[in-house]
């Protein structure tokens, strides 16, 4: 199913904020829901690792510098996600990274930096992810909302260097809404013709986004502090019941 482990449930991160218990309860409901198989991993931050209970979901840790420690030998965990240093980040500090995080032997996700020469400086930052074996984190609302055409760039070099790339934040609804983008123009995106990729991310009428053809091992999903908002409208656009 083209939805399936599509939402990381972050509900201890903004705008939700949840306490731990409010949020392993809310995902517990959301595991034992009719939903269930949209759900994939829950995401915490490094430094609540030791707060979790020892029955667990699968998890995905955000880590902050210095945190890897926390994360080894922790029962569950098989992803992390860290930001960029900056948007070009330096080669001899991402191997350095990345060959801290390879004993783990989970995914590692790094998100990027964007400034004034993102058109230069996304793809070289992509381009260092995929060499070294590690996949891409798209921020898309929040602190940071990249514009049609800056998404349009991640896919495109995700797509030409063959990079799993994950989104974070802003990903609510279904379909884009004014200056909000839709997870399904994502999905569409992923095998749009280069040349139509940012007019798919940009559509606001469903019926026009083609989802059943979706590369899922390129968008591997994205995390949400709510699980229900984007199960909502799935099933108002009547592709859940």
């Amino acid at each position: 199913m083209v939805l399936e482990r599509l939402i990381d449930h972050a509900a201890l991160f903004p705008p939700a904020s949840m306490s731990l218990e409010d949020a392993l309860a809310e995902d517990r409901a959301a595991r034992e829901s009719r939903y269930a198989a949209l759900i994939g991993r829950f995401v915490v931050p490094s430094e609540r690792l030791s707060d979790l209970p020892e029955e667990r979901p699968a998890l995905s840790v955000v880590l902050r510098k210095g945190d890897i420690d926390l994360v080894r030998d922790a029962p569950g965990v098989e992803a992390v996600e860290q930001r960029l240093d900056g948007p070009r980040p330096r080669p001899a500090d991402l191997i350095a990274s990345r060959s801290a995080l390879e004993p783990l032997g989970v995914e590692a996700y790094y998100e990027l930096v964007f400034d004034d020469g993102w058109r230069d400086s996304v793809p070289a930052a992509i381009g260092s992810i995929a060499a070294l074996g590690a996949r891409v984190k798209l921020r898309c609302g929040g602190e940071f909302t990249p514009t049609v055409e800056q998404v349009a760039l991640v896919i495109a070099s995700c797509r030409e260097a063959r990079v799993p790339f994950k989104c974070t934040a802003g990903l609510h609804h279904a379909v884009r809404r004014g200056d909000e983008h839709g997870f399904l123009n994502i999905l569409a995106a992923t095998t749009a013709p280069a040349g139509q990729l940012e007019a798919v991310l940009a559509e606001e009428d469903a019926l026009v986004l083609d989802v059943a053809r979706a590369d899922r091992e390129l968008f591997v999903g994205f995390g949400s502090c709510s699980w229900r908002e984007p199960v909502e409208d799935l099933v108002e656009l009547g592709l859940l019941s």
